[in-house]
């Protein structure tokens, strides 16, 4: 007997044909590829009683597999808890769909003898009171609903969890994301203190769509969701014993032949049927766009049906054959020919949709006989119309699996497609075939079935149907398949591949009939749908089995005898699954098998370890981020990316013997406090800085001062090896005392403590970042830096005083934070006491003496500056620093703590003020600051105290480097970051290399082009952006204009498209590795670290790479909006918006066009890989075709048009082209003409904006190019100056327009416009354009000479002072600078659309309501109307930005002397309706998060926060979270929350060691006191 795998082996009419074969047949063959695999499922039940008794005694997850009774483990578990003694008597089943609760509640209903009741959103649930609910509880026993309905439920407080006994969740896989399941889990379960118990059932534990190799992140998936569940998934090893009882399954596939060819003549003619048809409807869209206002959403619908009607039948056709094709054209025709219009235009549209269909069904007709096209008969022609392509091979394979059913009316079976129409096309062919009469027929998808009932309805029905026998054939689509459950299903084909994880599961599940199978169609030699079904299998085993070995790959295919690959087995544990291939399926068609020869037998899947071998590498998905689908150069997706090293800052000097030679670069500081004094430094470099980044200037901003540093080129400088040591001394001791840490180990870490310079610090310095900063003496000339060696020579003996000390032997590097357990003590010697002298620890200094002198404390490291000797105080003064620390004085504290003796403990303490931590100086913060936390008048800023330290002198080293040297120290992290950021610009322009005659490009300008808006610098690349975006787009065009003067507009736009899009920049910029370039990430000095400085907030990489370029690979792109943007790891990679990347190439672009014009902008889209170019000779061709053309023109018809623009045009026809309308029918338009205009004018106007408003914002700059370059205002500009005069056209709809249009404008405003009450007819505005885009050709491409022509027809263009916001969007930007919350209510009828926009005032609800055409407008009108209201309050955009307004001030919410007063009604359903809050969220971050959506719910104001900072020299303890920190700052922060109706409520909070978390603890007090005030009630 031969397999069903086999082709024929006989030609037609020689023989009986071996697939044609029963079911019985194919149950009974032995040698079939297939094997029978156990299934979970008996006659007796016994593995449902195994899962009902694990149920009964703990939550699981029952992972139920294809033939398993779910019904019957339901049935036991409910009527077991139903007839238990307990106080809590409901069950509730959760379906996921309404059709699964009717229909579970059907099977409960006839399975338990319990009150069994239905509930979803049709029985009117919403507006169930909570007494209904009561009666609902008290009537039932078992609740059946959908997740929804129990949520909304519980947030109502109609039913509580505790009153559950038991809860079953169906299809429980979905309990993820923001799914209802995961929501009713999180809100309630894990919040409940009396837990229901937990049935799970699935098919499949996960549900997420894509491949995924590694099974780490299958057990991921599957534990989250036990985690959520509190449930654990059934163990299949608990099936012991169980499989001897199973029914079997066989399953295999049928293997298919790829489809021949389609006649190419015939495809051609199907694809310029659609672009006629297509471009028929672009000329009614045009000539009947602006009749109504949402008619482009019309026209874009009749346009998606057209295209998705022809993509359907080319479906059709090459997966199904020609007569398919056909049928799919007749199902289209008769969908269009029931669609009803009552506008004329619209049944234009349909009438054109409609003729397409009809010409695609005569175009296909003349390929098919007349008796083809509805039918082929399986007996006789079978071979014949599959090499005709009547009938493809894949659906001649199904006919002979369907003709096996004959004769066996009692096999009911499943079809799996992908498409409605394969159902829909397979149905109709199946019910005209003949020979297949004997099945009975119908299809089921999401919202069409076959038959006139509804879908709700026909999935209830299925299950009769197939019982009685009137169905037995069911094709269905994925979408309808999970939980759709049909009983008795003898067999499951999967005639198209299952496209996810869980479609596959339940297409297994369905087979549950004894004896049944599971088909899959496999086309032969088709790689990607067979690794697609091995990598599906593999996913089941992982789900079936988490504790399933690793995977591993089998050997890649090898060559039998015959040169035919042969695939190695595959093996699925427990997976149920058996597959098999035969060496022909690699075979093409060009070389079929023999249809004699018998083909090689089928290796079997066996049960082994070795399972999923593929041919190639195994693609890990990253741990960091999930793949992303969204497209390169969107907003949406997220990148990883290196940076890259400024070439500049690395030498090779580290090892040189005999010195080194550097340039040196003087940095000088001048403060605007005079008195200020800062030491000048030397930056030494083995690189030659570029000239304007070796002399360049910055301003520094400290607390109330101004610091501006200048850096300046000062010659070679060569140093010894002895020098080079002492320098590289100073630089460690210095940075890592001021910013880092001289004593590294501790003996609490278990490391012993050292001196970091006892140490090897050579992987401190690095080739890549090797530069000294040395401090240049004070009396120097400013051209020239001398070495001040003096400083030097003190710090190297500094160096050498704290290597020798032994007292470090005993300290611990945490300083007075630590205790030491040393019973040791250290007596410094003691020495005759002098009246006036003070000793040191390595030197004794006069008293008088000691102002600003630099000293370091020898048992921290840490560096200070002497402020005074304080009088009247030694270490014999009672201990202050901490009263509650038991110590009586310093002296006992030292002795005590760190075992130390002073030997003169009667010597005045020294006050000493500490060095800081770096700062960003580069921004001024001052400002933003006060306008951020001082809003109200009269408010003072408070000046943080100094906080001091206070030592014994004898602690502390003293070290003869002047004061000045460490206050500028405390600057260079930011001149060097500054100065960082400029090499790599100039780094990038040498790479760019723009060698134009007199050009240059600052690397300043560079910078600003490669800097985005997360880095708080007060410059960035969006207005370059947004200048070079438009020079792109006028290149672009000009260039396809002049080079295809044969293309059409659509054409043309296209093209450009192609270049200029995000997606294109995004792939051209990543080419020349500009990503590394790229700043988005604010600066962090604390992390900055100089050359041979041990870092104190290091951020290790973890991204899994081992170099600082990050590869372009899919596993380094998120959608993750969690992901912080621009932070970096010590690597350099960090997260970069894949928009930045495109916007950098058009920043990059705008630079050099600013700094060189369009020359120099045309070598950077060169440079970038743009392919434009402006050639001049295709100017002089495109003006001599004009002039070729024949014209004669009438008298006077272009003169005026050229005196009103004041242009003599010399070639007259391109001015004539320019005011041709389409509907002239001419064979010229102004379609070209405008596509170049629309550039032109974008570019011109962009440019004078950018120019005129040098200081205008980025976002200001958008808004103004918006408003000024847009269509309706080229038609006002075309009718202010009567050129709609001109415009020669030939279309009632379009003259009709323009006299309306014309009609309504009203009375110039002040600026002197008349502005129109309606939109303006596209057209208007393109003549505009096309008479720019005419000048531009004839002037040669003279842009100034254009501009001179248009600007005063484009007059007065829109000011930053008379902008005005889109409606919807001021209101939207008001109420965020307010802090308030608005509500918004849209509903559309299909004729008119109804907006509601709700704003919650102190003391008054104020409405604005909009009715028009679209969502859009009626948003805006809404808008409008809410804005006028509160204009009348003094509350408005322009008032809130003037007076400095914020959400801060009580009182601004309204005018208290316009208040309105409250109804009773009002009054009376605040007093009764509480509000439910919560529950509150306890991590950090979380009470915020929870009062802002309440607010927001229930348009309450934010609420603000007033925050004080308490500082100590000892640190405060505080309990956090259960946990104990410290810090030595404490933060106290005040709410004030105003409530409409109600006096504003204000709360303190606890003290907090950070700002965010003393936020947290006021929100959470003030959620208390709103209860006790019975304002709100928090959930629990």
């Amino acid at each position: 007997m031969h397999s069903s795998l086999e082709p024929e082996k006989m030609e037609e009419g020689g023989g009986s044909n071996s697939l044609k074969r029963k079911f019985s047949e194919i149950d009974g063959d032995q040698n079939l590829d297939s094997v029978s695999s156990p299934m979970m499922t008996d006659s007796n039940g016994s593995y449902e009683l195994k899962v009902y008794e694990v149920a009964k005694n703990r939550n699981i997850i029952a992972v139920l597999g294809t033939g398993i009774d779910k019904s019957e483990i339901t049935k036991r578990l409910i009527k077991a808890m139903g007839s238990s003694d307990t106080d809590k008597r409901l069950i509730i089943f959760l379906a996921p769909t309404v059709n699964l609760v009717k229909q579970q509640c059907c099977e409960i209903r006839a399975l338990v003898n319990l009150k069994v009741e239905e509930y979803f959103g049709a029985k009117g649930v919403d507006k169930w009171t909570s007494q209904r609910w009561d009666e609902e509880f008290s009537k039932h026993d078992v609740l059946v609903m959908t997740p929804q309905i129990l949520l909304d439920v519980l947030r109502s407080a109609f039913l509580k969890l505790e009153m559950v006994c038991l809860l079953i969740i169906d299809e429980c896989h979905h309990t993820t994301g923001n799914h209802p399941y995961a929501k009713l889990m999180k809100e309630f379960y894990h919040e409940s203190t009396s837990k229901p118990k937990i049935f799970g059932l699935t098919a499949s534990a996960v549900i997420r769509k894509g491949i995924v190799s590694s099974p780490s992140n299958y057990a991921a998936q599957v534990s989250e969701l036990e985690r959520l569940m509190d449930s654990k998934i059934f163990n299949p090893e608990e099936r012991e014993g169980v499989e001897k009882f199973a029914t079997t399954v066989k399953e295999g596939p049928i293997l298919y032949n790829p489809s021949p060819s389609c006649s190419l003549e015939l495809k051609e003619k199907l694809e310029t049927s659609h672009l006629k048809f297509d471009a028929s409807l672009r000329r009614l869209q045009e000539l009947g766009k602006d009749s109504f206002l949402n008619m482009d959403n019309k026209f874009e619908t009749y346009q998606k049906r057209l295209s998705i009607d022809y993509r359907e039948i080319l479906h059709c056709l090459d997966n199904l054959g020609l007569i398919c094709a056909h049928l799919a054209a007749e199902v289209c025709l008769e969908k269009i020919s029931d669609t009803k219009e009552e506008s004329e235009t619209y049944k234009e549209c349909s009438m054109v949709c409609k003729e397409f269909l009809e010409d695609i069904l005569s175009t296909i007709g003349v390929y098919l006989p007349q008796d083809d096209k509805s039918l082929v008969d399986l007996q006789q022609n079978h071979l014949s119309a599959v090499i005709s392509g009547h009938v493809s091979p894949k659906l001649k394979e199904l006919f002979h699996l369907l003709d096996s059913f004959r004769g066996d009316k009692q096999k009911q079976c499943l079809i799996l497609v992908e498409r409605i129409i394969t159902a829909k096309v397979i149905e109709r062919f199946v019910k005209k075939e003949a020979s297949l009469a004997y099945l009975n027929v119908l299809y089921l998808t999401e919202n069409n079935p076959s038959t006139n009932v509804s879908a709700q309805k026909m999935q209830i029905e299925i299950p009769d149907l197939f019982q009685h026998g009137k169905v037995n054939l069911l094709f269905i689509t994925d979408v309808v398949e999970e939980g759709f459950q049909v009983p008795d299903c003898s067999c499951m084909v999967c005639f198209d591949l299952p496209k996810t994880m869980c479609s596959y599961s339940q297409s297994q599940k369905h087979a549950k009939q004894s004896n049944s199978k599971s088909i899959m169609f496999l086309e032969r030699g088709n790689p990607k749908q067979r690794d697609h079904l091995h990598d599906l299998m593999r996913r089941e085993v992982l789900i079936q089995d988490p504790e399933a070995p690793n995977l591993k790959s089998c050997p890649p295919p090898v060559k039998n005898g015959h040169g035919v690959k042969e695939i190695g087995s595959m093996v699925i544990p427990d997976s149920n699954i058996t597959v098999s291939e035969e060496a022909a399926s690699t075979q093409t068609m060009s070389d079929p098998p023999s249809r004699n020869e018998q083909l090689p037998p089928c290796k079997k899947l066996r049960l082994d370890n070795n399972l999923l071998q593929s041919n190639g590498k195994e693609k890990v998905a990253s741990s960091k981020s999930k793949s992303s689908s969204s497209a390169a150069g969107s907003k949406k997706r997220k990148e990883l990316h290196g940076t890259t090293c400024a070439n500049a800052l690395s030498g090779t000097w580290g090892e040189n013997i005999d010195g080194a030679t550097f340039q040196a670069y003087k940095f000088d500081f001048c403060c605007n406090i005079s008195g200020e004094v800062y030491s000048s430094f030397s930056l030494l470099l083995e690189s030659t800085l570029a000239e304007d980044v070796g002399k360049v200037e910055m301003d520094l901003y400290l607390v109330r001062k101004l610091v501006k540093a200048s850096v300046s080129p000062c010659g070679q400088i060569r140093l010894s090896q002895e020098e080079l040591v002492k320098a590289k001394y100073f630089q460690q001791f210095f940075f890592n005392g001021m910013f880092g840490k001289l004593f590294v180990g501790s003996k609490s870490q278990g490391t012993k403590r050292e001196f970091l310079l006892q140490t090897d610090t050579s992987s401190l310095w690095h080739p890549a970042f090797m530069f000294l900063l040395l401090p240049v003496e004070t009396n120097d000339l400013a051209s020239s830096a001398t070495i001040d060696w003096s400083a030097i020579n003190s710090c190297a003996s500094i160096v050498e005083f704290l290597k020798k000390n032994s007292l470090l032997d005993l300290r611990d590097s945490d300083g007075n934070q630590c205790n030491t357990s040393s019973g040791q003590e250290v007596l410094l010697d003691d020495k005759m006491e002098e009246t006036n002298l003070i000793h040191f620890a390595n030197a004794s200094s006069d008293k008088n003496s000691l102002e600003e002198l630099v000293v370091i404390a020898i048992h921290t490291g840490r560096i200070y500056s002497i402020v005074e000797a304080v009088s009247d105080s030694s270490a014999m003064s009672p201990f202050e620093v901490d009263a509650s620390s038991g110590y009586a004085t310093y002296a006992e504290y030292f002795n005590k703590k760190y075992g130390i003796v002073l030997a003169h403990p009667n010597q005045p303490l020294m006050k000493l003020k500490q060095s800081h931590h770096a700062h960003n100086l580069l921004v001024d913060f001052n400002e933003e600051m006060v306008v951020k936390t001082e809003p109200k008048a009269g408010n003072v800023r408070k000046r943080k105290p100094n906080i001091h330290a206070h030592l014994p002198p004898e602690l502390l080293a003293r070290i003869d480097v002047p004061r000045a040297v460490l206050k500028s120290i405390y600057l260079l992290p930011s001149v060097m970051h500054r100065l960082e950021s400029l090499m790599l610009a100039s780094q990038l322009r040498e790479e760019i290399d723009c060698s134009i005659d007199n050009f240059s490009i600052s690397s300043t300008s560079i910078l600003e082009a490669v800097t985005t808006l997360t880095c708080p610098e007060s410059f960035s690349m969006e207005r370059l952006e947004l200048l070079g975006d438009s020079v792109l787009k006028y290149v672009a065009s000009c260039h396809l204009f002049l080079k295809y003067p044969d293309k059409d507009e659509g054409q043309l736009s296209r093209q450009r498209q192609s270049i200029i899009s995000n997606s294109n920049l995004h792939r051209l910029t990543t080419s020349r590795k500009l990503q590394g370039y790229i700043r988005n990430g604010a600066f962090e000095p604390r992390r900055w670290t100089a050359p041979g400085q041990f870092s104190l907030f290091p951020v290790p990489c973890k991204c899994g790479i081992d170099t600082r370029e990050v590869p372009l690979d899919p596993k380094f792109f998120t959608e993750n909006m969690t992901i912080k943007i621009g932070k970096s790891c010590d690597m350099g990679h960090r997260w970069v918006v894949s928009k930045s990347v495109s916007d950098c190439a058009e920043a990059l672009i705008g630079a050099y066009y600013v700094s060189g014009g369009l020359s120099a902008s045309l070598h950077m889209m060169k440079w970038l890989g743009i392919d434009v170019d402006f050639d001049p000779n295709l100017v002089v061709e495109a003006i001599n075709r004009v002039s070729l053309r024949c014209y004669i023109p009438k008298e006077d018809e272009l003169i005026e048009l050229e005196r009103k623009i004041q242009h003599e045009f010399s070639a007259k026809f391109l001015l004539k082209e320019a005011i041709t309308h389409s509907s002239l029918r001419e064979s010229y338009s102004y379609e070209r003409l405008e596509f170049l205009g629309d550039s032109v004018l974008d570019f011109l106007i962009t440019r004078h904006l950018f120019n005129t408003y040098e200081q205008t914002g980025p976002g200001e700059m958008t808004d103004l190019r918006s408003a000024c370059v847009n269509n309706e205002n080229f038609a006002q500009v075309a009718v202010k100056n009567n050129l709609h005069t001109h415009l020669q056209r030939c279309a009632t709809v379009l003259e009709t327009q323009i006299n309306d249009y014309l009609m309504s404008f009203q009375k110039p405003d002040e600026t002197g416009r008349s502005i129109p009450s309606i939109q303006g007819p596209k057209a208007l505005g393109d003549v505009v354009e096309s008479i720019a885009g005419a000048l531009l050709i004839d002037t040669r491409l003279d842009l100034d000479q254009v501009w001179r022509v248009f600007e005063p027809l484009l007059s007065p263009l829109v000011t930053p002072d008379k902008l005005q916001l889109p409606p919807y969007r001021e209101l939207n930007e008001l109420c965020d600078s307010l802090g308030y919350f608005f509500r918004v209510k849209c509903s559309n009828d299909g004729v008119k659309a109804q907006a509601t926009i709700q704003l919650q005032l102190d003391d008054v609800l104020l409405t604005g309501d909009g009715s028009e055409q679209t969502n859009k407008l009626a948003l805006g009108k809404a808008a409008s109307h809410l804005l006028t209201q509160l204009e009348k309050r003094n509350i408005s955009r322009k008032t809130s930005l003037g007076d400095n307004q914020s959400s801060m001030d009580v009182n601004l919410a309204c005018n208290h002397s316009d208040r309105e007063t409250l109804t009773s009604e009002t009054t009376e359903i605040q007093s009764i309706v509480i509000p439910f809050i919560g529950p509150i969220n306890m991590k950090k971050g979380g009470p915020r998060g929870t009062l802002h959506e309440f607010c927001k719910k229930h348009l309450w104001p934010m609420p603000t926060f007033d925050t004080s900072e308490e500082k100590s020299r000892t640190p405060f303890e505080f309990i956090d979270g259960g946990e104990k920190r410290t810090s030595f700052s404490s933060f106290t922060s005040t709410i004030t929350l105003r409530i409409p109706n109600r006096e504003a409520v204000m709360y303190a909070g606890e003290a907090r060691p950070d700002k965010k978390s003393s936020f947290d603890s006021a929100v959470v007090e003030l959620l208390y006191e709103l209860e006790r005030r019975k304002i709100v009630i928090i959930q629990k």
